[in-house]
């Protein structure tokens, strides 16, 4: 696009794209304030998002009229780029893709529902493709901050309860001592799971064992003892997936905020981990125990890729992580929620039925695909496999390599030639004392349940719509009345 500056009527820059004006051929700066002048929001936005303003004009004059609010900018022609220096930030098509991926990597599900988008008109008629792309993807950004915020406004008060729940019922905390100087399997539930079994069976002493929940029942049919289980999901069902590590002594790396049986939190060894924010956090420092660091993801096998980086400190394979539908059923099996989904079963409604509809649920996990293509990992001389069939690949990992499972078993049986002696006694979980930490967490509870912060990691959809409409004291005195009947359910534990 030919992109030409022009001197106005009254003496200043104007510009046009193909001939097609972008700011007024007789007083561009006059045109500039008529905007602003017009310009009303339904509330005071945090933030303001100019679209291809040219050669921006009116980032002064909003600046003067919304004084509190950051300013930012999209290009769509780089030649533009000499005036950001007004604004706070900025983004150019010519330097990125995605503006999509752009705001959720920049911006919180609270802040971008805080945002008002401007269109510069004489641009948006100038640079048609480019706004209609923009629009799409502005509108794709703020439908999933709105779905993430009615998801985490039900399950923030869940996380803070089962916290709670955590450190009342947990009596054998541990800590890993050093780090896992070994091969590591990350166990999980997809059908290609079958395949690597016999593999792992053969070469079990050669390399720790990171299971996760939903693949528990079908390890220990198989005859493969797990070094550690891991689960993170604060739902109910989650619990469903724990139910074989009753009576076992399997430690189990689980999330604070995580669902878990009192039977197991009281009886089997648990590797707490925590996250960088939220409320379980600041109840975990209160608690004196050491938590062991980890990261938040929407599947509960990113977060254990995680973990194996940081602790282990030789390849990782990740075996089950299908990412994808298969024919038949959607786990290796057994599976817990399969055997409860079972007992539904009837003439009517057959398993033939839910396992095909089950089929083409995979939206879920198209997302998680994407996080682990989009996340490459520095690993140095260390690498990720994922050991599946090429007929049961549906997809590709991007960075992830990979390979079938009589691969796998070369490079195993390669691993144990150079060292005989790899045997998994070289890490060690220690188990901490526990005496004083549910206390601590109560007390610290009691002190801090007024704070502000609390209630707006518990309600993020209300407190977005209550900063819209400050004056909305229905909604405020619903934040006010749920949040004290959950700190009277928490005291109460």
């Amino acid at each position: 696009m030919n992109i030409e500056i022009r001197k106005a009527k009254n003496g200043e820059d104007t510009a046009a794209a193909d001939n097609m004006l972008l700011h007024s051929s007789y007083a561009p700066s006059r045109e500039a304030e008529r905007f602003v002048q017009n310009l009303t929001f339904p509330f005071l936005p945090e933030i303001i998002i100019l679209i291809e303003p040219a050669l921006s004009y009116s980032a002064k004059i909003i600046k003067e009229k919304f004084p509190h609010s950051k300013l930012g900018v999209v290009r769509f022609n780089s030649i533009f780029n000499q005036y950001n220096s007004i604004f706070d930030f900025s983004f150019n098509y010519s330097e990125n893709t995605s503006f999509e991926n752009w705001l959720e990597k920049n911006f919180t599900e609270e802040a971008l529902m805080q945002i008002m988008f401007i269109e510069w008109e004489p641009s948006a008629k100038a640079f048609t493709p480019q706004i209609t792309k923009l629009r799409k993807e502005i509108t794709a950004a703020l439908e999933r901050a709105k779905t993430l915020l009615i998801t985490r406004q039900y399950f923030e008060k869940k996380w803070f309860y089962n916290s709670a729940l955590f450190f009342r019922w947990i009596k054998h905390p541990l800590y890993l001592n050093n780090k896992i100087n070994k091969d590591t399997v990350i166990i999980s539930s997809g059908p290609s799971l079958k395949n690597a079994i016999p593999v792992i069976k053969q070469n079990r002493n050669h390399f720790f064992v990171l299971c996760l929940s939903s693949a528990i029942s079908a390890c220990l049919k198989n005859g493969i003892t797990p070094n550690l289980c891991m689960s993170t999901d604060g739902g109910f069902w989650a619990g469903e997936h724990l139910k074989k590590l009753n009576n076992s002594d399997i430690p189990l790396a689980l999330a604070v905020e995580g669902h878990c049986s009192k039977n197991i939190l009281s009886h089997n060894n648990i590797l707490p981990l925590v996250y960088d924010d939220g409320i379980s956090l600041e109840l975990s420092n209160a608690s004196d125990l050491k938590m062991t660091h980890s990261v938040r993801n929407g599947t509960v096998s990113g977060t254990a890729l995680l973990f194996a980086a940081e602790h282990c400190t030789k390849d990782i394979f990740l075996c089950g992580l299908d990412m994808a539908c298969q024919k038949g059923f959607q786990h290796f099996q057994p599976n817990e929620l399969e055997n409860n989904n079972s007992l539904f079963d009837n003439r009517l409604r057959t398993k033939e039925k839910r396992l095909t509809a089950s089929q083409f649920s995979s939206s879920s996990l198209e997302v998680y695909k994407n996080w682990f293509i989009q996340n490459p990992l520095d690993l140095k001389n260390r690498k990720v496999y994922r050991v599946i069939e090429n007929s049961q690949k549906k997809n590709s990992l991007g960075w992830i390599k990979d390979i079938e499972p009589k691969e796998f078993d070369e490079h195993l049986k390669n691993q144990i030639n150079q060292n005989e002696n790899n045997k998994t006694e070289d890490f060690e979980f220690i188990i901490q004392d526990n005496k004083t930490a549910f206390a601590k967490v109560i007390d610290y509870i009691k002190n801090n349940s007024q704070k502000d912060v609390w209630k707006k990691y518990l309600f993020p959809l209300d407190y977005t719509a209550l900063s819209h409409n400050p004056d909305n004291t229905a909604l405020s005195e619903k934040i006010e009345k749920e949040y004290t009947m959950l700190i009277k359910k928490i005291l109460d534990i």
